[in-house]
This record gives structure tokens, sequence and C-alpha cells, in this order.
């Protein structure tokens, strides 16, 4: 750690890591980039799940999930 230490003085270097600063518009885009292929993929999972839907007997598409905090009565 020592050698990492003197070849990157001013650095935070550990276990052969090293922070970097990176600008707030890669930053941005790079957000933009993972929230849009997230949703494109839920969107594929949708329209996969509704294809399988029957009249007989509907598909229920709901996102909601909670969490409680208290005593467990």
């Amino acid at each position: 750690m020592t050698a990492e230490n003197d070849k990157f003085k001013d650095n935070i270097v550990i276990g052969g890591l090293m922070l970097c600063r990176i600008p707030g518009e890669i930053v941005d885009e790079r957000n933009e980039f993972y929230k849009k292929q997230a949703s494109s993929q839920m969107q594929a999972v949708d329209n996969s799940l509704m294809r399988e839907n029957d009249p007989r007997m509907p598909l229920f598409n709901q996102r909601k999930s909670s969490v409680k905090f208290g005593r467990g009565n």
C-alpha cells in the first residue's frame, strides 16, 4: 500500500482502487441511460405478461409495495 500512496500523492487509493472525480453532466447522462434501460425492461415484462392475459381470468399488473415499522402484532 505504501508504494501506491507514494505514486499517487494527494489521492485516495485503497486496495488498488482510486477515488476519482466525475463531472455532474456525465453522472446525469449515466443516470438517465440506466433509467431508460430499466423502463424499457419493465415495458418488455409488461408486454410479455399481458400477452398471456385471458378475458376469463384477467391478470392484474399492480406495482405497489409498502414498508411498515412498528410492533409485530
